[in-house]
């Protein structure tokens, strides 16, 4: 078996194809570098006690070694009194991993502490950094860290060097400082120095022996001789506010949302928690304090990613196994029936039957048929007109050419044999006469195939 000629409709293939393999690579890709991509909620996150290649205990360890004292903590608010009790003789770095999971109003709150305290916050993006008031933005991203030099006069990045930050870049308002090309951006948000870094790499136990990500880690974060590091791998609620001003002004805490609107970057509900909380006039966006979606937050987003992963495998998988329909295919016929067998069997049952007059009948009809193509005659044409123009073709007188074609019924086997070889000889002496392709066909019988 051999399949037939390739449609010519069928060549769109070689203009999709080369685009849907493309598309399913860069697909793919995404859905493998998402599943790559550590996830915050990952309790081995950089955290100080884990030792996975997200963990963070190798950094700690090398704070440990230098003497800086670490305070883990598990909630932002304790975190903030934690940072707010810093002071020039016991100054404070507080370290943020993981900014996604801190709701902003608390990064807000980076405003009441401190000159003491210094911030360091791991790769926040652009809704963050604007819904957190923090005087920064994104001016571009990676989806790889790339390692680049200083480039600046930043004393902890001159004594680090090279190192893998150069995945989100910033620009501040009044930066104080912008490294690797955008990488690490130092800026003030209230007596707070806040510095960002574009990237994790440097923290993880994993990345941290590459270039000198060891050395700008320690550098940023051992200028104290204290850490706070906010090991949180969940996001947090909008926090609340206190309703008694005796709690509210005790110190050296930040200062707390008390009664009414005391800040015009912590508006406050009316009567209750509303689900959407306006900013203040001239601010940019509320912040949606609705519920969560506790579907999507019980699985970790390689789960996801893996579901997605296994989806394209299948629609690849049905696509190369499918069968596609093409030409038709010539098989051989199982059986030939030869023609003049087909005949003498009908032949047999008219005989059969004794019905020579209907055989002739058949015989006749088929005659005239052929002989008004061979003659170019329309198929209403007359039996006088069919008699004349064979008459004239063959050299046949015309009465015995109608007696042939138009004559009575057979009264037994003898005439209708008779009647046969009649239309036999009428027929080939036409075709000997009458030029062209016609001409030149063999007599079918009835019932022939070709």
């Amino acid at each position: 078996m051999s399949p037939g000629p390739r449609s010519p409709k069928r060549r769109w293939h070689r203009l999709v194809i080369p685009y849907a393999v493309t598309l399913a690579v860069m697909v793919g890709s995404a859905v493998a570098y998402n599943w790559h991509e550590p996830n915050p909620t990952d309790p081995a996150y950089l955290s100080p006690t884990s030792d996975d290649d997200i963990g963070g205990r190798s950094l700690a360890r090398m704070l440990t070694e230098r003497g800086v004292r670490i305070d883990r903590q598990s909630h932002t608010s304790d975190a903030l009194v934690e940072a707010g009790r810093s002071s020039s003789a016991n100054p404070t770095t507080l370290f943020i991993p993981a900014p996604a999971l801190v709701h902003p109003f608390y990064l807000r709150m980076i405003k009441f502490l401190p000159a003491s305290t210094a911030v360091v916050i791991v790769s926040p993006d652009a809704k963050l950094l604007r819904l957190a008031r923090l005087p920064a933005g994104v001016i571009g991203t990676r989806l790889a860290a790339l390692a680049a030099a200083p480039a600046c006069d930043y004393a902890p990045a001159l004594r680090a060097g090279t190192a893998s930050v150069l995945r989100t870049r910033y620009t501040g308002r009044h930066e104080l400082a912008s490294c690797y090309d955008g990488g690490l951006t130092v800026v003030r948000r209230g007596e707070a120095e806040v510095t960002l870094v574009g990237a994790n790499d440097p923290f993880r136990n994993d990345r941290i022996d590459e270039h000198h990500n060891a050395a700008l880690a320690t550098e940023l974060l051992a200028g104290a001789g204290r850490v706070i590091w906010l090991d949180l791998h969940r996001e947090e609620k909008r926090p609340g506010y206190v309703d008694n001003p005796a709690l509210a002004s005790q110190a050296p805490a930040p200062p707390s949302l008390g009664p009414g609107s005391p800040d015009p970057d912590f508006p406050l509900p009316d009567g209750p928690v509303a689900h959407t909380i306006s900013p203040p006039e001239g601010g940019q966006d509320p912040i949606v304090a609705g519920p969560s979606n506790p579907l999507w937050q019980a699985f970790p987003p390689w789960v996801f990613a893996a579901v997605a992963l296994l989806g394209l495998a299948t629609v690849l998988l049905a696509l190369a196994r499918g069968r596609r329909l093409g030409g038709p295919v010539h098989e051989p016929l199982p059986v030939t029936v030869r023609a003049t067998e087909t005949v003498q069997g009908r032949g047999r049952l008219y005989q059969r039957a004794r019905a020579p007059g209907h055989s002739a009948t058949i015989l006749r009809d088929q005659a005239r048929h052929r002989l008004r193509h061979l003659l170019d005659l329309p198929g209403a044409a007359s039996p006088a007109a069919v008699a004349e123009a064979t008459a004239a073709a063959s050299g046949w007188p015309p009465d015995q050419v109608t007696e042939v074609l138009f004559g009575g019924e057979p009264a037994d086997d003898s005439a209708l044999v008779r009647v046969a070889a009649g239309l036999e000889r009428l027929l080939r002496d036409v075709t000997r006469q009458v030029p062209g392709p016609g001409a030149q066909e063999e007599h079918r019988h009835e019932g022939d195939p070709r």
